[in-house]
């Protein structure tokens, strides 16, 4: 069972993305932490874009945008992430391994709402229940970082009680260049996202 450590909804925002790269990779949950990544914030679009997660000398870098409402579609908060895969990690003889096939996308996105219905106070959690939200969670693979920085995270309501919730993402393995290598870029619901998205419909 997977477990997001965040106590604060700061905590789980910031380290989102650190959070993916162990849940994805399907590493255990004490593995991978801010003791052994490096997460890189961005609050520039072109710099995020230029940036490469890499593994080097037992550290694992990650990088981490929150886009803008002027930058995206969306009604609630996305933070996408760019994290390695899980061959340059167990190459790097950290002293753990992944424990087999990576996670899908949609794992992040149903534990941001799992975190954030925990997270809101009670008469939320009551509303939010007695609302009865579905959510259909989904992902699509781009082939090129263009097409995935293009990309959309599609957020579509069906109805009152009906959601699409999908994923954009990007995941190399061996390529010509080593910085194109290993790499698995995803756009994901953020948890302020996921708190947002709650505390409305708990207030319709």
């Amino acid at each position: 069972m997977h477990k997001i450590e965040a106590s604060t909804l700061e905590e789980a925002r910031t380290n989102w993305c650190i959070y993916a790269q162990r849940i994805i990779e399907n590493y255990p949950h004490d593995a991978i932490n801010s003791n052994n990544v490096v997460n890189t914030i961005y609050t520039r679009l072109d710099k995020f874009l230029e940036s490469k997660p890499t593994v080097e000398n037992g550290t694992i870098y990650t990088s981490t945008y929150f886009p803008s409402v002027n930058e995206v579609n969306a009604d609630y908060e996305q933070v996408w992430c760019k994290i390695n895969t899980a061959h340059p990690i167990d190459a790097a003889n950290l002293g753990f391994r992944s424990l087999g096939e990576h996670q899908s996308n949609s794992t992040m996105n149903e534990l941001a709402l799992s975190w954030a219905y925990n997270y809101v106070d009670d008469r939320l959690k009551t509303a939010y229940q007695t609302a009865d939200v579905t959510i259909d969670y989904r992902e699509s693979q781009k082939l090129t970082g263009l097409t995935w920085s293009r990309a959309e995270l599609v957020w579509q309501k069906r109805n009152n009680q009906s959601y699409i919730l999908e994923t954009p993402y990007l995941r190399t393995g061996n390529l010509l260049f080593e910085a194109l290598s290993y790499k698995h870029y995803c756009k994901l619901l953020s948890p302020k996202g996921a708190v947002d998205f709650i505390a409305q419909i708990s207030n319709t």
